[in-house]
Order: structure tokens, then C-alpha cells, then sequence
């Protein structure tokens, strides 16, 4: 039986308008399960539910198993009662449901995905290298004026069309067609204009769980508000900002920073770290902006007495990445740490294999739909690597996605009966190339096995003239001379489990390894760098980055950074850092 502290017990009592401050390795998961548990144990509304909501379905689904391990026999999480992310709550809830009041004639809306933006023809050049490749950031005001990134569109037509992006959002609206990350803001406006609306979520869900809140979006969290506003019995939000690195999908940790200063709400924390050492603890504060100026988080956990400090290697400008993984090896070794993916990871800020992307690589949308389908293929995604697939081969031959009224299925079966489509697309899926295939070999492969599909089935193509024109990659790239050498995996990956794991800080993000080294690579520029770790504001994504990856291991951690001549002892202190030259 789980023992909890003081602290945890204090959340797991409380009621009402809550915001809980997690510190990393604080059991913020096991809680969140333990308090729906305590719900569902004592609930007996059958027309009314708990909502447990969080950012990732990783992190729902995280809690789903935790609370399903620790409920007594004949206790089941379903309906009434919500567990899911955040995204899904709001569009299957509210939005799908009421969006069509918003719309003019009012139809139902659809929620899209944000491939048919490459197949969108923009007639402006400047439009694709200012906008088309963030036409996320393009919303509608609640003026019904379009904006981008907040600020209304200034760009001039032709004099006979409007501007492009104006047109694209129009041709969408006029189908009731959003993207994902316009959601949260088009239903801000409806329960502005229709506060009933927010009434009813209230009455259906009057119990509201919000895991990793510092990774909600500002009109997330206003759309939280509305929903307390109109009568929740309980809204509990529990995160913490030091690990909000999101900003790229909108996530806004000063809307989390907000409530925690909110009079208005229940201030609780959690701050014993049950996964680190105290070693680890006491080097890692200083990163962390909420506790930079107090003191440590105190280890309570199996290995809070683990008498090993972090290590500090430097390496010289031709050292290679190699040499620097089998010297963490060695210490790994020396502290007896199985040298295994789940025990183990070496992560970098960005991209696994940032060395080798090249610009443009994908000259149709045709052509990366088919390269993600065959990703996911290999990665075990088959319902991803289906639909990839069948984009890919819907657009080729059928008609753009971006002019799908209903939907695929609707749209092949005035061609075809989509059991015979269906057929058709898993044939091609399983005959894709494998993604370790090279760039070029790839691309040779593809290209045949699309004019045999074509020949068998007797399909023709939607435009262009013959399978090269729509299936092809840039031919010569001047930084990377030998790109059609490079895997196809290589373009997609964030992540491997070999020998040891090697990820992106997004990709260990809420998991645990015994050891843990921080790759850094760069010297300069808007990254992680010796200099910026040293002295670079603890307000910034990019350092909260760093924070996250150095609060992952229960017993070694290590950074690995290039020598350099910044001074390093304010945050690198030898007392709590072994310095190790390599």
C-alpha cells in the first residue's frame, strides 16, 4: 500500500478551485490516479462524470494504468466519467458538438489534419516563405477577422482576389473545417457568445482534473475558466512551470504561474522528489526558476541517499560523439548501472539526427505522406501508417485533401466501393520500402511500386504527367552532398532504444532512467551551449529544456558539453560537479 506524505495528502483532501505545484519526481501521476480513485469509490451520479485531462495521451494514459493498478476488483474507468488529453475533451464535448453555431449556415465542423496545407497551391511567392509553412498561426478574431499570430492581416490582394492565406481560411470555413490548434480559441468564443453551453459541460462534468496544466495554451486555460465560472464543483490543476517546454504547440506556463498567484484558488505543493538522488537535487535547483533562489527539493525516494555527483565531462572540438557515449559507459559501469535502453539515455535539445536533414528534401506531399507512412510502418503505428498511406494515394489519383467535403471514405465511394479502396491501400502500405532503405534506393522503389499499383487496378493519375512528376526528392543539396545516402528513418525519428536510449529532452519527458546524460553540442547561437548553462535566464523554454533532461535520473546524471572559456562555477560548482576531461 502506497504511503503518501503530508503534502500529498493535503491535495488528496482538498475540494474546490485547486492549483497544485509538482516539483519532478513528487508522485504528481500517482496522486492524480489516487484522487480519481477517491472519486470514483464514493460516486453515484450516473448522468454525470469526472473529467481527468492531461497534455499527451502518454501522460493520460499513464494515469489510466496507475489508477486501474490501485482500484479494488469490480471499480472500472468509463463512461460517465473522462479520462483523455485536454485536446480531446474540448473537441468531443464542446466543439463538434456546438461548434455548428458559429458556422453560417450552421453545419457540423470537422477538425483536420494540417497535411492538406501542403498540398495548398499559394499563387504569391512570397507567400511560401512567410506563411505557408506556419499557417497554424493563422486564427480567426471573434471580429471574424483573420489574424496571425494575434495581429490582423495587412497583405493587399491582387486587386480582384484577396490575399491568399484569406482565401484558404474562407474555402475552409465555408466547409466547417478547423485545424486542431484553432480549436481552443473558436471555443472560447462560443462559450462567450452561448454561456449555457458552459452551464451544461459544468453539470455533466462537475469534477475536473487537469494534469500537466503548465502545458496548456492561454485559451485552454480561459476555456477552464468559463467552465468554473458556470459551476464546476471542483477544478483541480496540478503541474509545474520549470518543465513547460511546449511553446512551439502553444503552450503558455505563465497561465499556470498565474493561478499559482490567483488568491482565488487553493495554493498546494508537492516538493520531496522521490526519484533522484539528493546529490542530483542539490546540482540541479540553480536551474530551476521557481527554486533558484530557496533550496533544494528534498530526496525521499529508494535511491535519495545515492552517493554519486553528477559529472561534468568536457570534451575537446574533434571529440567524437561516440567516444563521449562510451565514456559515460564507464561510469555507468563504476556505479554498476546495466548499460540497457530502459536503464539508460543520452539526450540531445533537439533532433536525434539533426546532422543530417536536408532542406526541401520532399518535393510533393505525395511523396512525404509515403515517406511518414513507411516510417510508421517500421515504428508498430499501422492505423498512422494507413491513413499516411491512404492520403498519399487519395491524392494521387482521387482529389486534393484540401478539397474533401465530408470525408475520404464519402468521397472514394462515388468511384469505388471503399472495401475494394481499403484493399487497394493496405497492398501498397506492405509493399512500401522499409524507412532503413536510403534516400535515393527509396524514392527508386516507391516510384515502382506506384505505377504498378496504377497498372493493376487500372487508376490514373490526378494530375501532373507520370509517377515521377509526383513522386520525387530534391535532386542535389550543396550541405549535404550525400543525403540520398541517408535512411529515410532518419528524417522522422526522435528517438531510438539500441543499446542505450538515445531521444530528444521531448521524448523522456515524465520518465525515469537510473542514468542520464545530457548531450550538448553546440557552442553558440540560440541552443543549448556552455554559455547559456552557465549563465542564461531561467525564464526561457530553452533552459527549462535543459531542466527537464537533468531531472530524469534516479542515480547519475551527466552533462557533456565542449570546452570552452566560459566560467562555469556559479551553476557548475566542483563541490557538487565532478569535472571530467575528455
Amino acid at each position: 500500500m502506497f504511503s503518501f506524505t503530508a503534502e500529498q495528502i493535503r491535495f488528496l483532501e482538498s475540494s474546490g478551485k485547486v492549483v497544485l505545484h509538482a516539483c519532478p519526481g513528487s508522485g504528481k501521476t500517482t496522486v492524480v490516479a489516487q484522487k480519481m480513485i477517491n472519486y470514483l469509490q464514493n460516486w453515484n451520479r450516473s448522468h454525470q462524470g469526472i473529467a481527468v485531462l492531461s497534455f499527451t495521451n502518454v501522460a493520460s494514459d499513464e494515469i489510466s494504468r496507475q489508477a486501474l493498478e490501485m482500484l479494488p476488483k469490480g471499480f472500472s474507468i468509463e463512461d460517465p466519467h473522462f479520462v483523455g488529453t485536454l485536446d480531446s475533451f474540448i473537441d468531443n464535448y464542446i466543439f463538434l458538438r456546438f461548434g455548428y453555431l458559429l458556422l453560417k449556415p450552421p453545419k457540423r465542423p470537422t477538425i483536420i489534419s494540417s497535411d492538406i496545407v501542403n498540398s495548398y497551391r499559394y499563387w504569391r511567392k512570397e507567400c511560401y516563405t512567410r506563411c505557408l509553412s506556419s499557417i497554424g498561426d493563422f486564427k480567426w478574431a471573434s471580429n471574424g477577422k483573420l489574424t496571425k499570430n494575434g495581429n490582423e492581416i495587412t497583405c493587399s490582394g491582387n486587386g480582384r482576389y484577396e490575399p491568399p492565406c484569406i482565401q484558404f481560411k474562407k474555402a475552409l470555413l465555408s466547409k466547417g473545417q478547423f485545424f486542431q490548434d484553432e480549436v481552443a480559441r473558436l471555443t472560447c468564443i462560443l462559450l462567450e457568445k452561448y454561456p449555457e453551453i458552459a452551464k451544461c459541460i459544468a453539470s455533466r462534468f462537475p469534477v475536473i482534473i487537469l494534469d500537466e496544466a503548465q502545458d496548456t495554451s492561454q485559451e485552454q486555460m480561459k476555456l477552464l475558466d468559463f467552465l468554473c465560472a458556470a459551476g464546476l464543483e471542483s477544478m483541480y490543476i496540478v503541474g509545474d512551470p520549470d518543465q513547460s517546454i511546449y511553446e512551439w504547440r502553444n503552450a503558455n506556463p505563465e497561465s499556470f504561474l498565474k493561478k499559482m498567484r490567483d488568491t482565488g484558488w487553493q495554493q498546494l505543493v508537492l516538493t520531496k522528489n522521490f526519484r533522484s538522488s539528493q546529490l542530483i537535487c542539490n546540482a540541479t535547483f540553480v536551474f530551476s526558476d521557481i527554486y533558484k533562489d530557496k533550496k533544494a527539493n528534498e530526496a525521499s525516494g529508494l535511491f535519495a541517499g545515492y552517493n554519486k555527483k553528477p559529472i561534468l565531462f568536457l570534451y575537446e572540438k574533434d571529440t567524437t560523439e561516440s567516444s563521449i557515449v562510451e565514456r559515460f559507459k564507464e561510469e555507468c559501469a563504476a556505479c554498476d548501472i546495466s548499460f540497457s535502453p530502459d536503464k539508460v539515455a543520452v539526450v540531445t535539445r533537439g533532433r536525434i539526427h539533426s546532422g543530417n536533414i536536408v532542406k526541401n528534401l520532399w518535393k510533393t506531399p505525395e511523396t512525404e505522406l509515403l515517406a511518414k507512412s513507411s516510417f510508421a510502418w517500421m515504428s508498430g503505428d499501422r492505423s498512422k501508417a494507413y491513413s499516411f498511406c491512404e492520403k498519399a494515394l487519395f491524392q494521387l489519383t482521387i482529389k486534393d485533401l484540401k478539397d474533401i467535403n465530408v470525408s475520404i471514405e464519402q468521397e472514394v465511394s462515388k468511384i469505388l466501393p471503399y472495401s475494394q479502396w481499403k484493399q487497394i491501400v493496405i497492398e501498397v502500405l506492405t509493399s512500401l520500402p522499409l524507412a532503413t532503405e536510403q534516400c535515393g534506393q527509396w524514392i527508386t522503389n516507391v516510384k515502382a511500386i506506384i505505377q504498378e499499383t496504377l497498372t493493376t487496378h487500372n487508376l490514373t493519375l490526378l494530375k501532373g504527367t507520370t509517377v515521377a512528376d509526383l513522386i520525387k526528392i530534391k535532386t542535389h543539396d550543396t550541405q549535404n552532398r550525400n543525403f540520398k545516402q541517408i535512411p529515410i528513418k532518419n528524417y522522422f525519428e526522435v528517438k531510438t532504444c539500441n543499446e542505450y536510449t538515445y531521444s530528444s529532452v521531448h521524448g523522456v519527458k515524465g520518465e525515469t532512467y537510473d542514468a542520464l546524460m545530457l548531450l550538448i553540442k553546440g557552442t553558440r547561437g540560440n541552443t543549448l551551449t556552455p554559455s547559456f548553462l552557465a549563465s542564461g535566464s531561467t525564464d526561457t523554454e530553452l533552459m527549462r529544456i535543459a531542466y527537464v533532461a537533468m531531472t530524469r535520473p534516479r542515480k547519475l546524471l551527466a552533462i557533456a558539453m565542449p570546452k570552452s572559456t566560459v566560467q562555469l562555477d556559479i551553476r557548475f560548482p566542483r563541490k557538487k560537479w565532478d569535472y571530467i576531461e575528455i
